[in-house]
């Protein structure tokens, strides 16, 4: 289950909305997704990265 709270990308800030009241700023879960062995999209997923980073698989996220 993932968490109602989200944090401020930038300045750390814990809030309910999608954007911090401080800043203004993005504000995301942070709350890492589970892992699961039989993940059905898992495929998918990494040939979406590929294709969006290129071959080699390394990525940023931003």
């Amino acid at each position: 289950m993932r968490s109602n709270f989200k944090r401020c990308t930038v300045c750390g800030r814990y809030t309910l909305s999608s954007a911090c009241p401080s800043c203004g700023l993005a504000a995301v879960c942070p709350v890492p997704m589970r892992y699961s062995p039989d993940d059905r999209y898992g495929v998918y997923r990494r040939r979406a990265i590929r294709e969006e980073y290129g071959d080699n698989g390394r990525y940023h996220q931003v």
